[in-house]
């Protein structure tokens, strides 16, 4: 029997594990385990397995973010879906997708603090040059701007500074 679009989300979001017609919406940031082994186990899936299914810490997703995953990819009839429950995760997923070794990037100054660290120490061992920037003064972004420049990483308002 096949399942017409109108049903389709009806049909796919099913809970099993709580047996609720709706899976519930899980907000977490720490996840709970009873004991260390239990975390280990779980950690060990996730390095067998880093795109999903399991969960340590909120920013990995939780149980509804990976519902709502299989939910868009078969919509989108695709391989994968991927969401960011945070932010970082997203600018994360970004700048991966878009720098490569020897290429440069101007971030604001202001940035997150997470962000300073991915763009100036993390990216530096992939071979990726950040160079920070005033965001207040466009000239002198302009004059930064070079062949290598792949991405101008803007975050308004600063994070640490509100600015």
């Amino acid at each position: 029997m096949t399942k017409s679009f109108r049903t389709f989300l009806k049909h796919t979001a099913k809970d099993y594990y709580n047996q609720s017609v709706n899976p519930p919406v899980v907000r977490a940031s720490t996840i709970i385990f009873k004991t260390m082994n239990e975390l280990r186990k779980t950690q060990a899936k996730g390095k067998k397995n880093p795109i999903g299914g399991h969960f340590d810490y909120g920013r990995q997703g939780t149980s509804t973010t990976f519902i709502l995953q299989q939910m868009l990819k078969k919509m989108e009839d695709c391989y994968h879906v991927f969401l960011t429950p945070t932010g970082f995760g997203s600018v994360f997923l970004s700048f991966f997708s878009i720098v490569r070794p020897g290429d440069e990037i101007l971030v604001a100054d202001p940035v997150y603090y997470p962000t300073r660290l991915l763009t100036q120490d993390f990216l530096k061992s992939f071979d990726v040059k950040t160079v920070f920037y005033d965001p207040h003064d466009l000239n002198t972004l302009k004059s930064k701007i070079t062949k290598k420049t792949k991405l101008i990483y803007v975050e308004s308002p600063g994070s640490n500074s509100f600015e």
